[in-house]
């Protein structure tokens, strides 16, 4: 079976899925707390020689998809942010949104989605 998610190099060390990051690389999960590996205690005891690690973590390639339509690693573009909080709703305003999304939904509310809850 193969996997459904396109794949992407590590951003930050450029290793591919399943390899282990490169020592220092700031997208690294620490395989003990689960925080960011450079940023956390363990990271400074491996480094001082006070924590043996047999294993890293290896880098898995989670995609950025739209939260309308599932595109995986839709085109980042951007719009001032009284636009976005005038035409996206309140639940997806902290999602990721494909640029056809975003402009069904100023089509979907022309004059912001706050216009149609407002209470007459």
């Amino acid at each position: 079976m193969s996997k459904k998610w396109k794949s992407r190099p590590c951003a930050d060390c450029g290793v591919e899925e399943g390899q282990l990051h490169q020592l220092g690389c700031g997208v690294e999960v620490c395989p003990i707390c689960g925080n960011q590996f450079i940023g956390c205690e363990h990271y400074d005891q491996l480094i001082i020689g006070e924590l043996k690690l047999s294993y890293g973590m290896p880098y898995l390639s989670v995609p950025n998809m739209c939260a309308l339509c599932g595109e995986q690693w839709p085109e980042i573009f951007s719009v001032p942010d009284e636009e976005w909080d005038k035409y996206v709703i309140p639940e997806l305003q902290n999602k990721v949104s494909c640029w056809e999304c975003y402009e069904e939904q100023k089509k979907l509310f022309p004059n912001g989605w706050r216009s149609l809850s407002e209470r007459k």
